[in-house]
């Protein structure tokens, strides 16, 4: 690869900027100042640094990350602010993007990569690729309810949905701010409808004051340390698919 077009593609500015730095002597390779922006390297054997600090060889990303309520998932967005703009702009530069979405007001698991049929995979592979929420509602789930989630519901405009996992936590409930008894469950569902968490909880004479994806299959949100953060996937867990 150019040297140039690495550079670029870690957003270290536009091609002309780049053309720059190497022209005011700021990049080295292998420690050695290089003058040609046209000059090949092979970034998983050369150390390429700007300004003495070493740029990452790293081209292919597998992310999970944490998302924090208030931040849409999309790469741009012309009203809402984007998970993108808490991510490191490389990301952008090298064509980074969510594997699937989750509401503005919902936090938690997100996966990111700019490795389009792994993604694909994830979302619509012949495996079923679990996703589990820790729900908090108001309201109280009915028997017949929690069944009709299990054996696969349809909802009010004629959505079906596939059986899902439900696990009600055995607790009295907590009063909210608003005096509405608050209750929690963990559900696991197998594909990724509109709004589906709330919409099932809400068939079930539910209304969702909280919702937190914890998992995706084997994946979880251990190891990142705080909400807004994200860590490169284990090969295990790419493995997923």
């Amino acid at each position: 690869m150019r040297i140039d077009k690495f550079l670029a593609h870690k957003a270290f500015g536009t091609r002309k900027e780049v053309h720059d730095l190497i022209k005011q002597g700021f990049v080295k390779v292998n420690d050695t100042i290089i003058k040609k922006k046209d000059m090949h390297i092979n970034p998983d054997v050369d150390v390429v640094t700007v300004q003495d600090q070493v740029v990452q060889a790293q081209l292919e990303y597998y992310i999970k990350f944490h998302k924090p309520t208030g931040y849409v998932t999309a790469v741009e967005d012309t009203t809402d602010p984007t998970i993108m703009e808490l991510l490191p702009e490389e990301f952008q530069t090298l064509k980074v993007f969510p594997v699937g979405r989750l509401d503005k007001d919902t936090e938690g698991l997100l996966l990111l990569t700019n490795d389009g049929p792994w993604a694909h995979k994830i979302i619509h592979g012949k495996k079923n690729i679990g996703k589990t929420y820790y729900v908090e509602y108001s309201g109280n789930l009915s028997e017949d309810g929690v069944n009709r989630i299990r054996e696969g519901m349809v909802l009010g405009d004629g959505t079906e949905c596939k059986p899902a996992q439900i696990t009600l936590h055995e607790d009295e409930g907590v009063l909210n701010e608003q005096g509405d008894m608050i209750h929690s469950c963990e559900l696991t569902i197998y594909e990724g409808k509109y709004h589906q968490v709330k919409r099932m909880i809400g068939a079930c004479s539910g209304t969702v004051t909280y919702l937190q994806r914890t998992h995706i299959d084997t994946i979880t949100l251990d190891s990142i340390e705080e909400v807004g953060m994200y860590v490169d996937l284990t090969d295990k867990e790419k493995s997923i698919v």
